[in-house]
């Protein structure tokens, strides 16, 4: 008979190996295709997996069966992958000041779409994005996190937010377009 979740999490608790291995083959699927999204390439993406799944591991016995264990995994991807755009966009370069994006028309949105774009179309155009533009929309069109919210996490201002989000979706949509129109 085939282990329940909460079983497989129990096991994990008490340091079983291979109800870990168990968890991961379950679960590192789903969360390489949030790493994916996230990150410009495979490589960086599964660099976070691993990382993601080594903190899962060490941090298992903190789980206490309140909520979603998928969501609680979820949240540790999500923050590796954030923590690693962060330092890597330290090294890059600076973000650009509040003032600078004033300009940029807010009134843009992704739902008008007319066509039905493949997810290998989708996952493509995402990780073409900046790390900036990519990381804020992944939040808010993906992960389901309010402006206010990204902002906080981010330590931006929530006008940056939408402003970069705004962006983000606009050169999503056209490289969208650009792509069906060469098909």
């Amino acid at each position: 008979m085939k282990p329940t979740e909460e079983q497989l999490i129990i096991a994990c608790q008490k340091k079983d190996s291979r109800a870990f291995q168990s968890i991961y083959e379950l679960y590192a699927p789903k969360m390489m295709g949030i790493c994916l999204r996230y990150m410009h390439n495979r490589y960086e993406a599964e660099d976070v997996l691993q990382e993601s799944f080594i903190k899962v591991y060490l941090n298992i016995g903190r789980f206490r069966f309140d909520g979603s264990f998928e969501g609680w995994i979820r949240r540790i991807v999500v923050n590796v992958a954030l923590n690693k755009l962060r330092d890597d966009t330290k090294k890059e370069c600076d973000l650009p000041g509040d003032d600078m994006l004033d300009i940029i028309n807010d009134t843009n949105t992704y739902a008008d779409n007319q066509y039905n774009y493949t997810m290998e179309d989708m996952l493509s155009a995402i990780q073409r994005l900046s790390s900036m533009n990519r990381i804020v929309f992944n939040l808010a069109e993906i992960e389901g996190y309010t402006t206010q919210e990204i902002a906080e996490k981010l330590e931006l201002s929530e006008h940056t937010i939408r402003a970069t989000l705004s962006r983000a979706k606009t050169i999503l949509r056209t490289n969208l377009e650009r792509k069906k129109n060469k098909c």
